[in-house]
């Protein structure tokens, strides 16, 4: 009998995931738009822009966490403090040098040559310019299609690179974004993964890049066994 006393809640805490529910929501979406009756809608493309832009911005989100989770001490909290002042390809870059690595990605080779270009993508989204432009051409009576980069007439004043990102394909213009591009977008990600595990020596399991762990921190003194279980996430 505790006399009636309410039993002290448990009480856990976790730092969030970020990588794995923004990569998981891409893939949810992803997956929405591929299916065969999507095919003749618009949504299959603000679907494929949405999930384009969640992958990418997953990658933000695992390079801070990598950070945090392979960069020792006191050289980890060095940088924590200013990791606002670094833009994203170098926190890339700097990460395998920090978590005690002699070489990092290299720059002149797949995926590097591909990421980078996510990242201006990303920017072209997140901060887009008034600038933006986009072609299109008639395709028939009452169809306007977008202007495939290998149709550009000559002397046309707009070149490849106008209409579509160099390396990945995709076209610049949102509204010609369709699921096969959100195929290109998620292979540079997993890719782009693959590398940082080979250069971190095998750091970047599944099973980092998908729990949280939980912590018990209530009641006071508290204990389980053993002291911290994956997240039900």
């Amino acid at each position: 009998m505790n006399g009636g006393k309410t039993p002290e809640p448990q009480i856990f805490s976790t730092a969030v995931n970020n990588f794995h529910y923004l990569y998981q929501d891409a893939g949810y979406l992803h997956g929405i738009a591929t299916k065969p009756e999507m095919e003749p809608t618009f949504e299959k493309t603000q679907l494929s822009r949405t999930a384009i832009v969640l992958y990418i911005v997953s990658l933000e989100a695992l390079i801070n966490r990598a950070m945090e989770a392979f960069v020792s001490s006191p050289l980890r909290e060095f940088f924590l403090e200013r990791e606002q002042r670094f833009e994203l390809k170098d926190k890339w870059r700097l990460l395998p040098l920090l978590a005690g690595g002699s070489v990092s990605f290299d720059e002149g080779k797949y995926p590097w040559s591909h990421f980078k270009e996510l990242v201006d993508l990303r920017n072209d989204y997140l901060h887009p310019k008034h600038a933006r432009m986009a072609y299109l051409k008639i395709a028939g009576p009452l169809q306007v299609v977008p202007l495939d980069w290998n149709e550009i007439p000559e002397g046309f004043p707009a070149t490849e690179t106008d209409i579509v990102y160099r390396q990945t394909r995709i076209p610049r213009d949102p509204y010609s974004v369709r699921p096969v591009h959100v195929d290109a977008v998620k292979k540079v990600v997993d890719d782009t993964v693959k590398e940082l595990d080979r250069l971190l020596g095998g750091k970047v399991t599944e099973d980092w890049l998908h729990q949280d762990q939980l912590k018990l921190i209530w009641p006071p003194g508290a204990q389980l066994n053993p002291p911290s279980v994956p997240g039900p996430r």
